[in-house]
């Protein structure tokens, strides 16, 4: 996508082991996100489901031109590790990945593997362990690190990559912590944006000069209002269950699932358009923009306008909504 040289990565499909045909499924999501413009594709990571590295390889292997982004969790795999398949796949497929560098948010994951580090620290980790990881694939020479978290003494991995296959790290967090993380390391800063007054007054700017904005969020478009809305709410219904849960998150770890629990508690719906319905129903951890193709495209055009140059979007799998989405796509392409 040319416009302001912002770029759409859709969500990849991440199965777990029981499913019939995981293979089938991905390759038809990211076929999907290619033919209806998508630049790249999300990768989650989680305890339960496929690896997004063989997400990624199997991704890279059936499409053309798609980037994948990949999740990168610092407990999860030794920064050489990580160095030697991105640029095994990289230099296999002639392509860049681009990393969406995580610090793990679910408590139960953490303690399956014991990790006692606390939130700011895992972000103290993932700062350093960003920093070995573009040291790698920067150079072949050997390797000295003395950190808090990692020591080298003159490791060679033999994973250099030329400037135009290096990944773009992208760092997610509207927490002190975590926006402090993306100004050290990151391409590009994500967060899950409020409505846009508050996005305006507190994350349009970037911590430092040459940081890219990312906001991770839904499209329901339809025709018309009503019929977007009428969709939306037959795919989010609440109930009781999912608004305990909207309150209990209130107390969450993460600063934005605080955030967007205290927007849904506080009123669900802003500007005719930022919808927390889905968070609320427990079906999803993104706000939604729901209305007409051209109200949808409006309220996305103005985030670009206050310098979001990276979209990232959740909840595209059928056909159909591919096809919804493109088509808000395609009027922010064309507008000056």
């Amino acid at each position: 996508m040319t416009r302001r040289g912002f770029k759409v990565y859709g969500t990849a499909y991440s199965p777990n082991s029981e499913e019939a045909d995981p293979k089938g499924r991905i390759v038809r999501i990211a076929q999907r996100a290619e033919t209806y413009g998508m630049d790249g594709l999300l990768i989650f990571y989680n305890h339960q489901n496929f690896d997004p590295w063989v997400i990624a390889a199997t991704v890279l292997q059936h499409t053309s031109d798609l980037t994948p982004l990949v999740a990168l969790q610092p407990y999860a795999l030794p920064p050489f590790t990580a160095a030697k398949i991105i640029h095994n796949l990289t230099v296999l497929h002639g392509r860049r990945l681009d990393l969406n560098l995580i610090t793990g948010a679910a408590k139960d994951e953490l303690d399956q593997i014991q990790d006692q580090l606390s939130h700011d620290e895992r972000y103290q980790r993932a700062i350093e362990y960003a920093t070995v990881v573009r040291s790698l694939l920067s150079s072949n020479k050997p390797f000295f690190h003395e950190g808090a978290f990692y020591q080298y003494r003159g490791l060679k991995t033999e994973t250099e990559l030329p400037p135009e296959h290096r990944p773009r790290l992208f760092v997610a967090g509207s927490s002190k912590a975590g926006r402090k993380a993306a100004a050290d390391v990151a391409d590009v800063s994500v967060t899950h944006p409020e409505p846009l007054a508050s996005f305006a007054s507190d994350f349009a700017t970037p911590e430092r000069a040459g940081l890219r904005t990312g906001i991770r969020v839904g499209l329901l478009a339809r025709a018309t209002d009503e019929e977007a809305w009428l969709a939306a709410r037959e795919h989010y219904p609440s109930d009781r269950l999912s608004h305990l849960k909207t309150v209990m998150r209130q107390k969450s770890e993460s600063d934005w699932s605080r955030r967007l629990a205290r927007l849904t508690l506080a009123g669900e719906t802003y500007d005719d358009v930022y919808w927390t319905g889905a968070y609320h129903a427990d079906k999803g951890s993104a706000p939604l923009l729901v209305g007409s193709y051209e109200r949808v495209a409006e309220y996305l055009d103005r985030y670009l306008d206050l310098g979001v140059s990276n979209v990232l979007l959740g909840g595209l799998s059928a056909e159909d909504e591919f096809r919804h989405s493109a088509v808000v796509l395609s009027q922010l392409r064309t507008r000056e």
